[in-house]
């Protein structure tokens, strides 16, 4: 989702699941303190699509995240386990 067009997130998922995908990808960055694409992201995008919304977590304490992206639609997480201060 990082190469779509955000000012049309809706039809760039749309046209992501005619050219055959049956999950997207939600990504943040390495081990970095903040998220690029967050829950109201997620929010926005799951009132469009039924489609399976992974978000990968690619921050430090990811688990810091689930919680709220949970919450705004989030299908699933993926993360480094190493990445995480605390017990999984």
């Amino acid at each position: 989702m990082l190469s779509a067009d955000f000012a049309n997130l809706a039809s760039e998922a749309d046209r992501m699941l005619r050219c055959g995908a049956n999950w997207l990808h939600m990504k943040s960055w390495h081990f970095v303190p903040n998220l690029t694409i967050g829950s109201p992201v997620i929010d926005s995008l799951q009132k469009h699509t039924k489609v399976y919304l992974d978000c990968r977590l690619m921050v430090t304490n990811p688990l810091d995240y689930v919680e709220q992206l949970g919450k705004a639609g989030a299908s699933g997480f993926t993360f480094h386990v190493d990445a995480s201060k605390g017990e999984l």
